[in-house]
């Protein structure tokens, strides 16, 4: 980035920070249930906890917000608000359409580099009301098409149709920060989220193929044995309307039996959710473990792990993923403690073939180039207009290929 460039982009951010910091007590308590919301999600924080966090007792928040489900609305138009102002900043103090693109993505590097609520709304929406919902998901839709028309301004040659893609994946890749932040600096991880930026900007994504068709939809065959019904059952509707909106009767109803009938196979909803997640995390280690059984040098190996990634993502057991990342927090820490094991010991995978063919990439950069990927294609996956695209499934693998290999990455 030229140096004129770097510092119009250190006002930007200063102009940020400045919008987010907030100091009157209103916006001070939104932002702290934001972070705890984050954290902890959002069923799992009280009243009083967020009084706590700002010095307040819980019967003086309601001096502030009617309620918790408030709050969260306050929080997101916030960030809402703040994309927004980075948007109008960026193409003021832009002078081209190339420096205009670096401010933006400057902006959002520091907003997800240095706040921890990136994914408030890709987990928590399912708390909101439906007309609520559907006002941020036009918020959501129009910063998406703001960041494809700067990457057209910058590369027209793209066309529409692909840049649509790019935006999206763009977007989706900062919004993920917080899976792939670790232990990195805020400063690195930046340098990290730019060069996956770039990455999926310059990616060329390939023309589909003359008999490419859009995914088919995942059939929906209730399996034979009762358990196998239970937990299929329980992930649909985990994945519709999240856990804690799921009863224990919506499941056995699903499922075709009497919720006494159920209790005779899981204890408790919990349960049900912790074997939905293990079924998960489990089966893409052991797809995995099987694909990399005929890899014999890093390249193929990297090939393995695109190929059976894209699969299981578009594939029957693909809303397990984003079940993984919003419910998983629900369940007792030590369940918790499992299935992020089994979740550390697949990204080893990708880890390993990624430091193989990098010029001294540190393991903590090639684990947060793996997530963003991962996350990136997670997110396009379980939209539906996006993986309604012929082709989607070489698309998808261009896309992780170019997250993890960037070009032009300065090793530490």
């Amino acid at each position: 980035m030229p140096r004129e460039t770097a510092v119009r982009a250190e006002a930007v951010k200063a102009t940020l920070r400045s919008s987010a910091r907030g100091r009157h007590r209103t916006e001070q308590v939104a932002r702290a249930a934001a972070h705890l919301f984050q954290d902890y999600g959002y069923q799992n924080v009280s009243i009083d906890r967020i009084g706590a966090a700002v010095g307040l007792t819980g019967p003086a928040v309601y001096r502030h917000f009617k309620g918790k489900h408030e709050i969260l609305v306050h929080a997101l138009m916030s960030q809402v608000h703040l994309v927004e102002e980075l948007h109008s900043v960026t193409d003021q103090q832009g002078t081209t359409a190339l420096e205009q693109l670096q401010l933006l993505l400057a902006g959002l590097g520091d907003i997800t580099a240095n706040g921890n609520e990136a994914t408030l709304w890709r987990r928590e929406q399912r708390h909101l009301e439906d007309a609520e919902r559907e006002v941020f998901r036009r918020y959501f839709d129009e910063n998406q098409e703001r960041i494809t028309t700067k990457i057209l301004a910058v590369k027209p040659e793209v066309g529409a149709h692909k840049a649509d893609l790019l935006g999206f994946a763009v977007l989706a890749m900062y919004s993920n920060t917080p899976n792939f932040r670790g232990n990195l600096s805020a400063d690195r991880l930046q340098e990290i989220q730019s060069a996956a930026a770039w990455a999926i900007i310059d990616c060329e994504l390939p023309e589909p193929r003359a008999d490419a068709t859009p995914v088919p939809d995942v059939g929906v065959r209730q399996p034979a044995g009762r358990r196998e019904r239970i937990i299929d059952a329980a992930a649909r509707l985990f994945n519709e309307r999240g856990f804690y909106d799921v009863h224990i009767d919506d499941i056995a109803k699903a499922s075709e039996m009497s919720t006494a009938t159920l209790y005779q196979h899981v204890s408790s909803k919990a349960e049900v959710l912790r074997v939905v997640l293990e079924r998960g995390a489990e089966g893409l280690l052991y797809v995995t473990a099987d694909a990399l059984a005929y890899a014999f040098t890093p390249e193929q190996a990297l090939d393995a792990l695109i190929t059976t990634y894209v699969r299981q993502a578009l594939g029957v057991y693909g809303h397990i993923m984003r079940i993984l990342a919003t419910d998983l927090l629900y369940l007792p820490d030590e369940e918790q403690a499992a299935l992020r094991n089994a979740q550390r010991e697949y990204v080893a995978e990708w880890v390993e073939a990624i430091e193989a063919l990098s010029d001294g990439l540190s393991h903590a950069d090639a684990r947060a180039l793996a997530q963003a990927a991962i996350g990136v294609v997670t997110d396009i996956s379980q939209n539906p207009r996006l993986r309604g695209r012929p082709g989607v499934a070489d698309e998808l693998a261009a896309l992780i290929r170019a997250i993890v290999t960037p070009s032009g990455f300065t090793a530490t």
